[in-house]
């Protein structure tokens, strides 16, 4: 007969986050796949859980899933973890679930505490629907899509943000929603828990884990200006009234009535195209 697959959400910060029955289950299985052992051990030697653990991360995934798959099949209990909250959201385990449950394997959620509930929670935004978005991309044209949904999303929106990225990344994001509110959420449930309302130009702390959310916002359908005349005007301020290009941005968002970030994208694309037709012309 085979054996169940348990998903445990494990503490994202505070220890006492694990549930009764969260604890009882790792106790009781066979064996323990973790995201990272070496963060599991602690959290299983605090608790006086002695099991053997199985390395399963976002590299070796699709590797160590079958050979875990075997395991269950020959009839053994396995707990899923990851380094904190519940694994699969945003965190390895998709791929064993997925393939468990291909395989007639029973799977149970252990639930318990997630970063994105928590921070929903006492963000003051409504709750009855939001989107989770996960991490935003680290750059390129998939960052831009990534904010430019951000911008129109009409209900909250939570994301989590890594702490060398997280002063970029909400310095990008005041740009695309404007006036909207920015909740960050740092080191949920820990000694140096901390929850702001962000501004422009707040310091923030880069270190911990962040968890940010923002208020829901809506469709605009407004006729968007082309590059060329995005282009003419900046340049119009810049050499004509002697402003620097970032007021000149800001002028610009105002003028069109679109966002920053939207006018620096049309900047861009319209200086490409006036060096495209320059290099033509030489020829």
């Amino acid at each position: 007969m085979a054996g169940t697959l348990y998903v445990v959400a494990t503490p994202i910060g505070n220890l006492e986050d694990l549930t009764f029955r969260a604890l009882r289950t790792l106790r009781e299985v066979d064996l323990v796949a973790a995201e990272d052992t070496r963060r599991t051990s602690k959290l299983l030697a605090h608790y006086d859980v002695r099991k053997p653990l199985v390395s399963l991360h976002e590299h070796n995934e699709n590797r160590e899933s079958a050979h875990l798959i075997e395991k269950l099949q020959s009839g053994l209990a396995v707990a899923l973890v990851s380094d904190a909250g519940t694994p699969t959201i945003a965190d390895p385990g998709y791929h064993l679930v997925a393939a468990a449950r291909a395989a007639r394997i029973t799977v149970v959620p252990i639930p318990g505490a997630s970063a994105v509930a928590a921070a929903v929670s006492v963000s003051g935004q409504p709750a009855d629907q939001f989107a989770f978005l996960g991490f935003p991309p680290s750059g390129g044209a998939a960052r831009e899509r990534w904010f430019d949904r951000l911008a129109n999303e009409p209900i909250t929106s939570v994301f989590y943000e890594s702490p060398h990225r997280i002063a970029r990344t909400l310095a990008e994001a005041s740009e695309y929603v404007g006036k909207r509110q920015i909740i960050v959420a740092r080191e949920l449930t820990k000694l140096n828990e901390t929850l702001v309302v962000w501004q422009i130009n707040d310091p923030i702390r880069e270190q911990g884990e962040f968890v940010v959310v923002v208020a829901a916002g809506g469709q605009v359908e407004l006729a968007e200006p082309d590059a060329s005349s995005v282009t003419y005007f900046i340049g119009q301020i810049t050499e004509l009234i002697g402003l620097e290009e970032d007021a000149a941005v800001k002028l610009a968002a105002a003028h069109f009535e679109i966002q920053g970030a939207k006018v620096r994208k049309l900047l861009k694309k319209g200086r490409i195209l006036v060096k495209r037709s320059s290099d033509n012309h030489e020829e």
